[in-house]
């Protein structure tokens, strides 16, 4: 009997304490969820409160031969500044991003530094602690200014875009943009896979009638591993596939013939970035292979700077 009460006091003086610890979180709470790496053109997916992002990119540029013979080559720079807040703590995601660049005509000497469009974007992710997360969002390229077709300064777009083909929208001349995306990561220990799929759909603006429906295909594939916590290595491969658009207007300006390969650009990006709780800069490059954007320059090649900072909210 004594012992029955002596169990019967133990207990009762525990309980409380028991009572008191907080349960365990939910794999899916927000909570729960760690900072994870990305790929430079794109910002963590689960990040935990507001993102500034600023990225560089210096490019060579070798344009096409004339019959006047070979041409040399000649310098651009693009420069893509943005800030991602979050609605809901890992959850919703609202963002803006503007960009600026400089360079010249493929075929021409007066170099001009461009004012993109800006984009504003909404999106949401669902995640667990497993490292599984998936979502998706929208965006939206506003032309809240009219860049004459003929000027210089559409034909230094030209060029300068084919550096960054999968985000060449802020550079299409009075044209609007919607731009819907589905979002997946995996994280396996040190190696992180993710995939953002999605599509380009644009209209000129500055056309009295319903425009043409431009309809452009957006992969981005990055396998990344860390060897240690605060370093990322990654490979980023990047496709920009145009199912319908003006291509004749491209190949005339340029005296020759289309076809279907001209479609398809594809480029690869090696990187490493490091992480830290505040700041992650990274280190790129950017290759192509095959045809570049819309067949506007021979080759190119580009190196990318970028610094990303995260705040908790």
């Amino acid at each position: 009997m004594n012992a029955s009460l002596r169990a019967f006091s133990l207990a009762f003086l525990l309980a409380p304490g028991a009572l008191a610890q907080p349960a365990l979180r939910s794999a899916t709470d927000p909570a729960s969820l760690s900072d994870a790496t990305a790929p430079p053109s794109l910002v963590d997916l689960t990040h935990r409160g507001l993102w500034y992002g600023l990225e560089t990119t210096f490019a060579s540029i070798k344009p096409h031969d004339t019959s006047a013979g070979p041409q040399p080559r000649f310098f651009a720079w693009s420069t893509r500044a943005e800030g991602e807040w979050s609605l809901r703590p890992r959850r919703w995601y609202a963002g803006l991003a503007h960009s600026l660049g400089y360079g010249r005509p493929a075929q021409g000497d007066a170099g001009a530094l461009l004012v993109g469009y800006p984009e504003v974007w909404t999106r949401a992710v669902w995640s667990s602690r497993s490292g599984l997360a998936y979502g998706g969002g929208l965006s939206a390229v506003l032309p809240i200014f009219q860049r004459a077709p003929d000027s210089n300064e559409a034909r230094v777009a030209e060029s300068v875009r084919v550096v960054r083909p999968w985000d060449f929208a802020p550079f299409a001349e009075n044209t609007f943009s919607i731009q819907p995306y589905l979002d997946a990561r995996i994280i396996d220990g040190n190696v992180t896979f993710q995939l953002r799929q999605g599509f380009v759909l644009q209209g000129l603006v500055a056309e009295a009638r319903l425009p043409d429906l431009n309809v452009v295909s957006r992969t981005t594939l990055y396998l990344g591993y860390q060897p240690t916590h605060a370093l990322a290595l990654g490979l980023e491969f990047q496709e920009v596939y145009f199912i319908s658009t003006d291509f004749d207007s491209a190949c005339r300006a340029r005296q020759v013939v289309c076809d279907d390969s001209m479609r398809a650009v594809f480029a690869v990006s090696p990187s490493i970035r490091l992480l830290t709780r505040a700041f992650q800069p990274s280190l790129s490059a950017m290759i192509p292979f095959d045809r570049t954007l819309f067949d506007s320059v021979q080759s190119y090649w580009a190196i990318r700077l970028g610094l990303g900072a995260v705040y908790d909210d």
